[in-house]
């Protein structure tokens, strides 16, 4: 191991590549192949299983609703008094009963029949050689008493009796016409007794067997599987003898069927199964007639086929696709190592002072990006040099434009103090009052020693903003502050109320104050996540296209027909406490207009 390490460490950085490229990737890749088709074996399987299993409980659930169609049809007949006594060889009918039971009774029954589009036919066979036939409904027992089935269900006494995918060309026409294949159909058949308990006759429902087997009946092309129905005690198989399944491939139904016959002890189940070569999986489940099940076969021989073909070509594919990419990764190092060693001896360059050596090398990958970023370095480190030059000269001009502006703002503090007292002494309180908002404003808005103030500072000059907007108008603005305690010490972003408040008074109440007073309300409002100051005037308000452009422009698209002010709150709100909160307008025209700032808690409080 040592001297292959050692060798290793001898070869160059481009073998090392391809050795690793090789030993890192493309082994495991290799092997991850082998497991993930075995993986992908299962899961198809498994996918066909599931498949299968869905229609097996879809051919169970319409088997289902047909049993009830049919069963129900029957019940409905049997109840049927009219039609007892019609076939009852002990009642007597007379012309105006039977002209009665020919215009409501048999109706009654053709109708049952074409209420049910999925039910072929309705047949009563009377054991009375007197009954009148009515075609296509009413027989004489002698056209079908010799069939099997008849005597079947004879046998059972009462109990009903499930004819599976026979022809129903059973019933003895004697006419030439009639001598045609007939359809596979699927019959309920039960004996019909009189008041007295006698038999009087057979009644028969029945269904196309591709009704009322529908998937056992589809057409599978692809031969991917078969339902069939198994009889626990006649060993009677059947299923769709022209289905593309039994034709594709030789399937023995009779072995099918020896081996099944034991196999059937749950209520559903999977069995494996092999016949000849071919694997199946079948899936069997109860049907809901009696001593029957729903079994599925599903061959599996095609599917593993088609899995290990496609995983020979990928090997294969594979094996042929890392050669070329080992080719590929050789010429490619051989490239990344030339634009790196240009980097490598710039970085020296820049070891003797030169700051503005040149690395001639671009591109989006990470060796581009690395020259680009040690270029940008560069630059930022010559800039913060010639930048630490400037400072003492920067620093000492803005001490001087800071004791400029105290003066300045010492001067006017000064002389709006100097007027406040000549009103004072004229005794014009009004203008004194004013003047004195006036410089507390002038400080709240000069002295800026944090973006954040308490609640209550920012209400107060509020407060004192109204004062001197209320000398602007006839009549007077009330404001209405409705601000709990426990708020009041709560920090928020400076001068954010301030512009809406102002907006209220420009463009909301301004008309309004010419012939009355306008009311001005400041309250809020909070919740888990949020907290909610609320801005809300009587004034004109502003109709739904006007509030959606106001909208368009606080949230960046800029309209020349607004100002910047209410658009700047918004911004400096989504700076300072995130993206999720901001500004909203709710407006009626002619009522009022409502900013609701939504605060996040979770930043910018204190």
């Amino acid at each position: 191991m040592k001297s292959y390490n050692g060798s290793f460490i001898k070869k160059s950085l481009m073998k090392k590549l391809i050795i690793a490229y090789i030993l890192v990737i493309a082994i495991p890749i290799m092997v991850f192949s082998v497991y993930s088709f075995r993986s992908l074996k299962a899961n198809a399987k498994k996918d066909e299983v599931n498949k299968h299993s869905y229609e097996l409980n879809l051919e169970y659930d319409t088997i289902e609703k047909n049993i009830y169609i049919m069963r129900n049809i029957i019940d409905t007949v049997i109840n049927n008094k009219d039609v007892i006594n019609y076939i009852d060889p002990e009642k007597s009918i007379d012309t105006k009963e039977l002209i009665s039971f020919n215009n409501i009774s048999y109706r009654g029954l053709l109708n049952l029949q074409n209420n049910n589009p999925n039910v072929k036919q309705i047949n009563i066979f009377a054991n009375s050689l007197d009954v009148n036939e009515i075609w296509p409904l009413i027989y004489k027992k002698e056209r079908v008493e010799d069939n099997n089935w008849y005597k079947q269900t004879l046998d059972k006494d009462g109990a009903a009796y499930w004819n599976v995918n026979k022809y129903d060309n059973d019933i003895k026409i004697y006419s030439k016409a009639s001598e045609k294949s007939g359809n596979l159909v699927v019959s309920l058949n039960k004996e019909i007794k009189s008041v007295k308990n006698k038999n009087i006759g057979i009644i028969r429902v029945t269904m196309l067997s591709k009704d009322f087997f529908p998937n056992m009946f589809n057409e599978d092309k692809l031969g991917s599987g078969q339902i069939f129905l198994f009889n626990t005690k006649s060993l009677e198989l059947n299923t769709d003898e022209n289905n593309s399944f039994l034709q594709k491939i030789n399937f023995d139904k009779k072995q099918f069927g020896e081996f099944i016959k034991d196999k059937l002890g749950d209520s559903n189940g999977e069995i494996s199964y092999k016949q000849g070569r071919e694997n199946y999986t079948l899936l069997y489940k109860e049907s809901p007639i009696a001593n029957n099940y729903l079994v599925c076969v599903i061959p599996l021989n095609n599917i593993n086929q088609s899995i290990a073909d496609s995983k020979r070509t990928l090997l294969f594919q594979s094996l042929l696709l890392l050669i070329l990419l080992s080719i590929i990764i050789y010429f490619v190092t051989k490239t990344i190592l030339k634009r790196l060693y240009l980097i490598i001896n710039s970085i020296k360059e820049v070891r003797t002072g030169n700051l503005s050596a040149k690395i001639p090398v671009y591109g989006k990958d990470e060796i581009g990006i690395l020259a680009y970023n040690f270029r940008e370095m560069m630059k930022t480190i010559d800039e913060l040099i010639k930048e630490n030059i400037k400072k003492e000269i920067v620093g000492k001009e803005t001490e001087l434009k800071a004791l400029k502006s105290q003066i300045d703002a010492h001067f006017l503090f000064n002389t709006l103090e100097n007027i406040r007292v000549m009103a004072l002494i004229e005794e014009n309180y009004v203008v004194a009052d004013s003047l004195v908002s006036l410089g507390d404003m002038m400080r709240y808005n000069i002295k800026w020693e944090d973006d954040f103030v308490s609640l209550n500072e920012e209400l107060n000059y509020i407060k004192k903003y109204i004062s001197l907007m209320t000398l602007r108008y006839e009549y007077d603005i009330n404001l209405h502050i409705n601000v709990d305690k426990q708020f009041l010490d709560l920090k928020i972003l400076k001068l954010i109320i301030q512009p809406l408040v102002e907006n209220s008074v420009k463009h909301g109440l301004s008309e309004k104050l010419r012939s009355e007073e306008g009311n001005i309300n400041i309250f809020m409002e909070s919740d888990e996540t949020y907290l909610y100051l609320n801005v809300m005037d009587d004034g004109k308000g502003m109709n739904r296209a006007a509030i959606e452009a106001l909208k368009n422009h606080i949230n960046g698209n800029i309209d020349k027909r607004f100002g910047l002010g209410i658009k700047n709150v918004n911004d400096r709100i989504k700076l300072f406490y995130g993206k999720s909160s901001g500004l909203d307008i709710q407006s009626e025209q002619g009522s009022y207009t409502r900013f609701t700032i939504s605060l996040y808690k979770q930043k910018g409080f204190t």
